[in-house]
């Protein structure tokens, strides 16, 4: 599995919930080249992060072009992204596995 953090920093609260909403559509479509599973964190009043699960580093690979795409739009309206990535293994409690 390949795990990703992106850091969004939005330059104002109205900005964040629109980005929000976008974000959410662009999971969407990434999910049908591979992203399994995308939490949402809001940090502060104008900040987000989202942790992405993906099958593997190729499956990324294959919505690169739309990620830049939407990174860009991010940054006219204001926004800074920034992102890490890198394998991972996830540990989880039994009970919990069985209802995911």
């Amino acid at each position: 599995m390949y795990l990703r953090i992106v850091t969004i920093k939005c330059p104002n609260q109205t900005a964040k919930k629109a980005l929000k909403l976008h974000y959410n559509e662009v999971v969407q479509e990434q999910m049908k080249v591979g992203l399994i599973k995308q939490t949402t964190v809001d940090i502060s009043d104008t900040n987000f992060i989202a942790v992405k699960y993906w099958i593997s580093k190729s499956h990324i690979e294959k919505s690169r072009k739309n990620w830049i795409k939407v990174s860009k739009e991010f940054n006219e309206m204001g926004a800074i992204v920034s992102g890490v990535g890198g394998e991972s293994n996830i540990n989880m409690l039994n009970y919990f596995n069985n209802h995911i």
